[in-house]
């Protein structure tokens, strides 16, 4: 090829220079004639400040020289190898020549080619209105006697000339031609062509300086003269169109090479960056949104490319908000794209109700397909930035981080609108973390050892200060934060723990937000329909029209409530995406569970309880979100969706649920540990082909879960007795119903009733403890119960026997009404926790008798029996009578079945005969009389069983009459031999150490069952700590053996009265009968 001495082309590079530093007016003007016409401009191009011009620093003297650099390449598919237009005609290519034949020489083809693809010239003759010819280049090239041909060496000043001395009115859209038309010339040179090389070498030159002169006309516009920068990032996305095609792919990627090269990658790329997060911002589900994630995961799978967005300042600003962080940073608009949108909600669900029908339905599937592609698409956008460099990860995790600590308030109990963001926005935060942890989650935990437990002392990313620790208070964790920790945490703890503050923010914010809806949709509907039955009251009255307009308002309001409540459950209820977020808590609780682990193995080996040490640090430090979104999870699917559970393995679940509420010094809130029970129950409600719910099966076969876990519920059971709250005394009533129904669950495995039984000769104290408990609800709600069912009687007699009119009810109706509704509510609260409290203790009082007779529990037991047995079948028990007893879960004659079973368990033990037999104030031989009568009629109990009952209270009343007569030997008992609580005589008494009262050990042993406190100044008390009263004890005893001396005396005395009397009856009556032998006699002999 010709080539031009180096002095020589740079000389006449200072001369094009010294052209182009005119004023870019008066080039434009200068050259308008000689310019072909090209298709206007857009005119709606966007708004922006043009970069700086270059004054010293020339901006095309790297164009001309070779690339040095190299530049990563990119892994994507071209795009299409279809021809592209050229600017001759403006919307229909122009081809390149064929391939010359071997007698044409090559640089009559380079020439040829260049012209036709350039469409410049530098022979005066061949110029037309479609070949410019080059006057200026053609007159240096004959000063420096050079080959007035277009080649290599001569096609930067062409083009240089080209677009500067006679510029296009458009130059992209020139050059995106050039480009189309040098593809199209690269394929048509055949591969059996001998000049091959030389003609790929020269197109390749060619590319070059086309990539390089795009890349000014896109950072530098005004060097061209254009007033309005390229809207480049408009084409890429095919929101705009050039006359001269799409951008191809190749076409941007050596732009970016080219860029990174001569260092314009700010000039170059940040424009582009910029408009494209502007313009996602008003995309959505029902516009073409899809080119924006293709796009963007083309630029991120550059490595330079990701590094330089992620140190914008625009990625990450200064001062966002909760609403801000969605729009401002560059990539928050792409993470915001979510069926919740309310125009979408609205669009896709226009006039759904509350069931969601086929047409819903299908809505629902088309949407999670659209809602999968998008978190596949963030993900790969963000692995990609992530893996890009250490400082791209960091950015990206702290766009992360930021977030979710603006996002706090979304656990608030009232969310203001505009102070958080979107459950959109955060759902998809969530998705993406959650596909971040995947490659660590496995389902023999092996990578557990890669969580950093010291992520807190180590990281300051998370802001956790106002959030409730496990077992900390604020300033231990202050203490515990500030003693620093060499070292940052690797990948996989950032992630894991901003995964789960996301969790926290994100999925939990959003099962609260369908809890809050569906109590609007509730209201709404209510009011809807109290409107719509006021309507014709209004009906021709000036009041009509407004009446409308509200009816119109609320029906707006709940199809929009409706609407969100089924763009939300579109994303909550996509089976797969929540199978990997359950998948992702199993790990959670695994860690938890193996962070307190003394030898930090589990699960291999398996943990064991109990654990002696203390809390360790790292657990205590953690916030409680760590428990709560588990057990929320789980009670939110297993009410809303139970399949997803299923799916999954349990075993991880119910050893986290016994760990911590088996070690309950570990969790300092008791209604977290209480969460964990109810997530347990939950876990074991009924769903179609599975009797037990999804926990059942493995509560019954795990060996960990059978010998721990009917001591964790026996535990949790006395632990709640005191919460520290309020409203502990009705909260425990909530909590108590849960454990008796996972109790009811597993009692079918006999190994657990054998376990009941080891209990409760393991330790007997606890056990009494927790039997005294039972007891205490069992009375308490019982009397509830059966009181509020009288009052129900009373209030329904009361408003039969009032006169109903047609018109509206009167004040005093109305307020018997409201009673009525209120006693009814608590009526059926009341009487469902009796039915499972007394079933339980029917169950227990079955497996293990003799624990509920001991001393401190089986006179309270007996008179709770006798006393609720009189209720039911009694003198008062027609004030039971209610309407539709089973709206409030009344069942009498079950009850009373349950009852008479817990006598019959019990009838063998005597201690419970003589404490039925001692209550005085219930017990009554009718009674049992009666009640045996209706277990008979209505066949409740078998025939044995109702024989059996009787028989017990035949002993019954044999051992009352015999107690009653020990009584009476003792006769007047002294005030300080008597129980001060009891009013009976006492046994063993001691003393009380702080208020120094005597009472019996039993009555004091009974009552710190359920108030640790001195009954009689409420002073703490232990039953370690009261004093063997030796004295009293040795007075009673004596006292009961002068009694007992007297009792035998006086019991001789009166034998020997009864004798003597008898004896002389006897003598008396055989004298009587000697003497009316004699008369007889003696009558005989008169007669004769």
């Amino acid at each position: 090829m010709d080539q031009v001495p180096q002095d020589d082309a740079e000389s006449i590079r200072q001369k094009r220079l010294a052209r182009l530093q005119r004023p870019s007016a008066e080039r434009s003007s200068s050259a308008s004639s000689a310019s072909p016409v090209l298709p206007s401009a857009s005119s709606n191009a966007a708004s922006r400040s043009p970069p700086a011009s270059v004054s010293s620093v020339n901006p095309f003297s790297a164009i001309s020289s070779p690339a040095t650099k190299t530049v990563s390449k990119i892994n994507i598919k071209r795009a299409s190898d279809s021809p592209t237009p050229s600017p001759s005609s403006g919307s229909t290519p122009v081809p390149a020549p064929k391939a010359p034949k071997p007698s044409i020489d090559f640089p009559t083809w380079a020439d040829s080619t260049l012209s036709q693809i350039f469409h410049v010239t530098l022979d005066p003759e061949v110029a037309s209105d479609s070949m410019l010819y080059l006057d200026d280049v053609a007159n240096d090239l004959d000063e420096s006697s050079s080959d007035k041909r277009l080649s290599a060496n001569t096609l930067d000043r062409a083009l240089l000339a080209r677009l500067t001395e006679t510029p296009v009115e458009r130059p992209f859209d020139y050059l995106l031609s050039c480009w189309n038309s040098l593809e199209f010339a690269r394929r048509s040179v055949r591969a059996t062509d001998s000049q091959k090389v030389d003609k790929l070498a020269l197109i390749m030159e060619a590319r070059r300086l086309v990539t390089g002169y795009t890349v000014l006309t896109v950072s530098m516009p005004d060097m061209f003269g254009l007033a309005l920068p390229v809207e480049l990032a408009k084409l890429l996305v095919k929101k705009a169109k050039s006359p001269s095609g799409e951008v191809p792919v190749d076409l941007f990627l050596a732009m970016i090479e080219r860029a990174t090269e001569d260092e314009l990658l700010n000039e170059f790329l940040r424009p582009i960056l910029i408009d494209l997060s502007v313009m996602m911002r008003t995309e959505s589900l029902l516009t073409d949104y899809q080119s924006f994630y293709v796009f963007m995961k083309l630029l991120v799978s550059n490595k330079v490319v990701a590094n330089f967005m992620v140190s914008m300042p625009e990625f990450l600003p200064d001062g966002l908000t909760p609403v801000t962080v969605e729009l401002s940073p560059l990539l928050g608009p792409f993470f915001r794209i979510s069926p919740t949108d309310s125009n979408v909600a609205k669009t896709c669900f226009a006039n759904a109700k509350g069931n969601p029908g086929p047409e819903v339905n299908s809505a629902m599937s088309s949407l999670r397909l659209e809602v999968n592609s998008i978190v596949d698409s963030l993900t790969f956008i963000t692995d990609k930035i992530v893996r890009a460099s250490a400082e791209a990860r960091d950015r990206m995790l702290q766009f992360f981080a930021v977030t979710i600590n603006l996002n706090h308030k979304r656990r608030a109990l009232q969310i203001v609108s505009g102070t958080v963001s979107t459950d959109g926005f955060m759902l998809n935060i969530s998705a993406v973390l959650t596909r971040l942890c995947e490659p660590f989650i496995d389902v023999t935990y092996s990578k557990l050892d890669k969580i950093d437990p010291l992520y807190f002392k180590k990281s300051d990313r998370l802001d956790i200060k106002e959030e409730v620790k496990l077992n900390a208070d604020q300033s231990a964790f202050t203490a515990y934060v500030e003693d620093s920790f060499e070292g940052v945490p690797n990948f996989i703890s950032e992630v894991f723990f901003l995964t789960v503050a996301s969790y926290h923010y994100g999925l939990g914010g959003a099962m609260q937000t369908i809890g809050q809806i569906e109590g609007d949709i509730k209201d709404l509907e209510k009011h809807l329909q109290q409107l719509e039955a006021q309507r014709p009251n209004w009906t021709n009255t000036p009041q009509a029209s407004l009446l409308d307009n509200t009816l119109n308002r609320v029906r707006d309001q709940l199809s929009s409530a409706y609407a969100f409540q089924h763009a939300l459950n579109t994303i909550l209820y996509d089976s797969p995406a929540m199978s990997r977020v359950f998948a992702f808590l199993m790990t959670v609780a695994t860690w938890l569970v193996n962070l307190v682990d003394p030898q930090h193995k589990h699960p291999r080996p398996h943990i064991k309880l109990p654990i002696t040490e203390p809390c360790p640090d790292p657990f205590r430090m953690l916030p409680e979100y760590f428990i709560e979104n588990i057990t929320g999870f789980v009670i939110f699917y297993s009410r809303h969706n139970p399949r997803v559970l299923f799916d999954q393995t349990h075993v991880e679940f119910i050893t986290f649920a016994i760990v911590f509420v088996r070690m309950s010094s570990y969790i300092k809130n008791p209604y977290l540990k209480a969460k964990i029970i109810e997530s347990l129950f939950y876990g074991i409600q009924p769903q179609p082909g599975h009797k037990n719910g999804f926990l059942g099966n493995t509560l019954n076969t795990l060996p960990f879960a059978i010998e721990h876990a009917l001591h964790m519920f026996m535990q949790f059971y006395i632990e709640i007795e005191q919460t520290g709250a309020s409203s502990q005394f009705y909260d425990k009533f909530n909590i108590r119903y849960y454990i008796s129904q996972i109790i009811k669950c597993i009692w079918e495995n006999p190994v657990y009733r054998q376990k009941l039984e080891q209990e409760s000769l393991a330790d007997v104290d606890f056990f009494v403890h927790f039997v005294a408990l039972l007891l205490n609800d069992a009375t308490y709600l019982l009397d509830e119960s059966l009181s509020k069912l009288a009052e129900i009687h009373k209030l329904q007699g009361e408003l039969a026997a009032m006169p109903n009119t047609n018109g509206p009810p009167s004040p005093e109706r109305k307020e018997k009404e409201q009673a009525l509704a209120t006693v009814e509510r608590q009526a059926s609260s009341y009487t469902s926790l009796s039915n499972e409290t007394v079933s339980i203790l029917k169950l227990f009082t079955r497996a293990v008798p003799a624990a509920f007779v001991t001393p401190e529990i089986v006179d309270r037991l007996a008179a709770m029996l006798d006393y609720n047995l009189d209720a039911l079948v009694g003198p008062k028990c027609t004030g039971l009578k209610v309407k539709d007893p089973r709206k409030y879960s009344f069942d009498p004659k079950a009850l009373l079945s349950d009852l008479a079973q817990v006598y019959l368990n019990l009838s063998t033990q005597s201690a419970f005969v003589l404490g039925v037999a001692r209550d005085g104030r219930s017990y009554r031989r009718e009674t049992f009389a009666r009640a045996t009568n209706i277990l008979q009629k209505y066949a409740v109990l078998s025939s044995r069983d109702v024989s059996a009952l009787s028989s017990f209270a035949d002993s019954v009343e044999a051992t009352k009459q015999a107690d009653e007569q020990g009584e009476e030997e003792l006769g007047e008992i002294p005030d300080e031999f008597l129980d001060p609580l009891m009013y009976t005589i006492m046994t063993d008494p001691v003393i009380l150490p702080s208020s120094r009262v005597s009472i019996d050990r039993s009555t004091i042993k009974s009552h710190l069952l359920s108030d640790s406190t001195d009954p009689f100044n409420r002073m703490p008390l232990k039953l370690e700590d009261v004093i063997d009263d030796t004295i009293l004890k040795q007075k009673i005893e004596d006292f009961r053996a002068i009694k007992r001396k007297q009792a035998r005396e006086a019991a001789s005395e009166k034998a020997l009265e009864t004798a003597t009397t008898a004896a002389a009856a006897a003598a008396a009556a055989a004298a009587a009968a000697d003497d009316d032998d004699q008369n007889d006699r003696d009558g005989d002999v008169s007669m004769t």
